[in-house]
């Protein structure tokens, strides 16, 4: 008899896992109504949901759906699902296993996504409708979202090469912000406000390149964050 696997996904490392698993039986649960789209197209509706677990409302979905394992592929950042996870795997006295990256920063922003690649994050771009969006991602990055250049910020160093770097690609000088961080949440909160941001994209840099910050800023705000791994 197969275990019937709960697996807390919505990454790239889900797809992995899955992609060694025999088999089907499984249930794929994701905390983003992205994840949803994306995974209910590739396994199918009936394999994935959308739902964002507490430990009571975890510990009721698996005696519901007879779960016998909780395989964890959440990103690193969302520590908060994997602390629960673990609580209610030890009440219910069923295995978890990790397949989570390490990491020292908890991100529990419902409005945060994250991208392992640039690839996938242009696809999700070329599929929404963001009007103001502010890059905090460098400048030699910029040459793949120069499709964005008339709805777009970018805030690089105050160099000249970085400056030269995303004027190549088409972003005018009113629309290039030089300054040197990292910057204070405050700092980030002002900024979105003032350029009327909805949505700010940033690399996962870590607490000494401003990340934290960057992420209280969204949260405070309510616009949407999108994170790259670094490359």
């Amino acid at each position: 008899m197969f275990d019937k696997l709960l697996i807390l996904g919505g990454t790239s490392d889900t797809h992995r896992f899955l992609n060694s698993l025999e088999s089907d039986n499984f249930i794929i649960t994701v905390a983003t109504e992205y994840g949803y789209e994306q995974f209910s197209k590739k396994y199918g509706k009936d394999k994935v949901l959308l739902i964002k677990f507490d430990e009571a409302s975890l510990e009721k979905f698996i005696k519901e759906n007879k779960i016998t394992k909780i395989i964890d592929t959440t990103h690193p950042y969302a520590k908060v699902i994997t602390e629960t996870a673990l609580n209610v795997s030890k009440k219910l006295n069923i295995e978890y296993l990790s397949y989570v990256r390490d990491d020292d920063i908890n991100v529990d922003y419902e409005k945060a996504i994250f991208f392992s690649n640039i690839k996938e994050v242009i696809t999700f771009l070329k599929e929404k409708d963001f009007r103001r969006i502010l890059f905090t991602i460098g400048s030699k990055m910029m040459k793949d979202f120069a499709f964005l250049k008339d709805k777009a910020y970018v805030r690089v160093l105050p160099f000249e090469n970085s400056i030269y770097e995303v004027r190549k690609y088409g972003f005018d000088y009113d629309k290039i912000i030089a300054m040197q961080g990292p910057f204070s949440k405050d700092f980030n909160v002002a900024l979105i406000k003032e350029l009327k941001i909805d949505l700010l994209i940033t690399k996962k840099s870590g607490k000494a390149g401003g990340f934290e910050e960057k992420i209280e800023a969204c949260e405070e705000t309510g616009i949407y964050c999108i994170v790259i791994d670094n490359e």
